[in-house]
């Protein structure tokens, strides 16, 4: 594979791709130590052609961060979805979801457009059924091999003893009955609006779409190259107050810093309403009292929005509603990054109820709270733990 090549020298100490500021904390990237005995977040080397990033992915499809890390078996490449092509297409193992990727990269100006394509894509693919969906696939699986769908996602689990392909084909009928997708947009560069253009449609698409932002950053090291790739989780504090009847960007007003605003809006629901909301307020404040959030409230037009953020982020696991009721909405990556043992659990006791926004249907008793706040304090633990001497020694 004809990679760009990178520098490896002390220059590369002295400055860091906008790539890494434009997500700001979600994009960490790799850092060196230099000459003079500090350290530096290294310059990414870039890809050479788009074609690098897709042969790539079709090669390892396991290296994309996709939320619920599901397992995944590309099934087509330069997929014709009507007048245009879609870069990869795969489908998940375990769900038979189809899975639509669109690979742009920095020198590509109109990055945008990407969602475009891998909405039309989707909005193509979602009118076919097993058998259509086979014949746009056909030529791509016998060139490597496959009989069917199914036959490449079997493969995809390594000779796993527990894959049924009649379960499965079961499973992708069903997820093309119901119109259910994902869409992932995977770039070398996220720019901010990018950013909250995607977060803003993760917000406000229905469970049958799922949209993944991942960018893969690439760097040299001692001569071997190296890949990062991340999922971008949008600002959702930040989001919450757009989506919720603004109609214009979060002035510093509309997100306060505590619970008071949150609290005085109880009032305004229907009194039957009131007692579930008074319920998730002291939870978000026995989080607070005991050092595990910081409490935001985020204002729009007649929703109020508590936010248990994790100290020293601007993420939270969960967020509070106020729209004329009580909702309580998780927000998946983030407990795969901060909580992932208290995320099984969680997965165990309200399958499918963990997800990205949506809102938990699953009655909001005391085990589940409870479940949720230890996944609080697992995020404290592993921050302590991640700080303690021992730990860097």
């Amino acid at each position: 594979m004809d990679f760009a090549n990178g520098s490896n020298d002390d220059d590369q100490l002295t400055g860091v791709r906008e790539s890494l500021t434009d997500v700001g904390e979600l994009m960490s990237g790799i850092w060196g130590l230099g000459n003079e005995g500090q350290w530096r977040p290294l310059t990414s080397a870039g890809f050479a052609l788009e074609a690098d990033l897709h042969d790539l992915i079709e090669q390892t499809p396991a290296m994309l961060p996709l939320a619920g890390v599901p397992r995944l078996a590309v099934v087509g490449r330069e997929v014709r979805c009507g007048p245009e092509r879609a870069d990869l297409l795969a489908v998940e193992v375990e769900t038979g979801r189809p899975v639509v990727i669109e690979v742009k990269l920095a020198a590509n100006t109109d990055r945008r457009r990407s969602l475009t394509q891998v909405l039309g894509y989707a909005a193509y693919l979602r009118r076919l059924d097993s058998e259509g969906l086979f014949i746009l696939l056909q030529d791509y699986l016998e060139r490597h091999g496959y009989s069917s769908i199914a036959d490449a996602a079997g493969a995809a689990t390594e000779g796993d003893p527990n894959f049924d392909e009649d379960s499965f084909n079961v499973r992708l009928n069903e997820a093309l009955s119901d119109g259910r997708l994902r869409a992932v947009v995977v770039l070398d560069e996220a720019p901010a609006d990018l950013v909250d253009l995607v977060g803003y449609l993760q917000d406000v698409t229905s469970d049958r779409l799922a949209l993944d932002l991942v960018v893969v950053t690439a760097y040299e090291v001692a001569g071997q190259r190296l890949l990062v790739p991340q999922l971008v989780e949008p600002d959702r504090t930040q989001l919450t107050a757009e989506s919720a009847g603004t109609g214009k960007p979060s002035s510093a007003s509309e997100i306060l810093l505590g619970s008071d605003e949150f609290e005085g809006s109880i009032g305004t629901v229907a009194a039957e309403q009131q007692p579930s909301l008074r319920r998730l307020l002291e939870w978000a404040q026995g989080l607070q009292n005991d050092r595990l959030a910081t409490l935001y409230t985020s204002i729009g037009k007649g929703r109020w929005v508590l936010n248990p953020r994790l100290p020293g982020q601007s993420r939270a696991m969960v967020s509070i509603w106020n729209d004329k009721g009580a909702y309580l909405s998780p927000y998946r990556t983030v407990f795969e990054q901060e909580a992932p043992t208290t995320l099984a659990k969680l997965d165990n006791v309200a399958p499918n109820e963990i997800g990205r926004g949506n809102y938990i249907h699953a009655q909001l008793d005391d085990a589940l709270l409870g479940l949720l706040r230890e996944a609080y304090v697992e995020s404290r633990n592993r921050r302590h733990q991640a700080a303690s001497p021992s730990s860097s020694a």
